[in-house]
């Protein structure tokens, strides 16, 4: 069997659902990672799990061009296994890994599986169901800045920084920063909840 990556792309009609038993979208293959990241699942941990590679999924949490059937019906089989579950938590990177896709998903408002209706997942114009946010009483403007602060440890060379250097590389004082992942923290904490009082 081919890796995924490797069958011609998922062609979709715009504003049209697929025939039954076509099999996941493009679209749905977007939203249900989208929805594991929300859930704290990382790329690195997916790909763990079920040996979707990482690359694979980290393009397609942001594009859907190259999606492929057999990435698609991986990604499917993949969120059946993973919705209900919590990602690997054993290690500091597989903490850190997830703490950085949750406030990801926060910051770009991806809904968790909860919010979606498995049988509308895949169709076009689909939206997760109302009332699936929590409230808005933690900033997210604390959500942005330790994004801001996680990229510039990824890719601006200050992975082995203290937290004053990284406050200081983002012109704000540690305290700051430190409160800033503070209300990340709980912000992510209350999605979780809201999720878990949806079931």
């Amino acid at each position: 069997m081919p890796p995924p990556g490797m069958q011609p792309r998922l062609q979709q009609a715009a504003g049209q659902a697929a025939p039954p038993g076509a099999g996941p979208s493009a679209a749905g293959t977007q939203r249900r990672l989208r929805a594991l990241a929300a859930r704290s699942w990382s790329p690195q941990a997916i790909q763990r799990e079920t040996r979707i590679p990482a690359s694979l999924v980290s393009s397609a949490l942001y594009s859907r061009d190259d999606i492929t059937p057999h990435l698609a019906h991986s990604v499917a089989d993949a969120y059946d296994q993973l919705w209900n579950r919590d990602p690997p938590s054993a290690t500091p990177e597989d903490r850190e890994a997830a703490q950085v896709i949750a406030l990801r998903a926060a910051r770009s408002g991806w809904a968790p599986p909860l919010a979606w209706d498995d049988d509308h997942i895949d169709l076009p114009g689909a939206r997760p169901e109302r009332g699936w946010k929590p409230g808005k009483r933690i900033s997210r403007r604390a959500v942005d800045l330790v994004e801001d602060a996680e990229f510039v440890r990824e890719y601006d060379g200050y992975q082995d920084a203290t937290m004053s250097q990284v406050a200081m590389r983002l012109g704000i004082k540690r305290d700051r920063l430190q409160q800033a992942y503070v209300r990340a923290r709980r912000y992510s904490a209350r999605s979780a909840d809201t999720e878990a009082e949806a079931s």
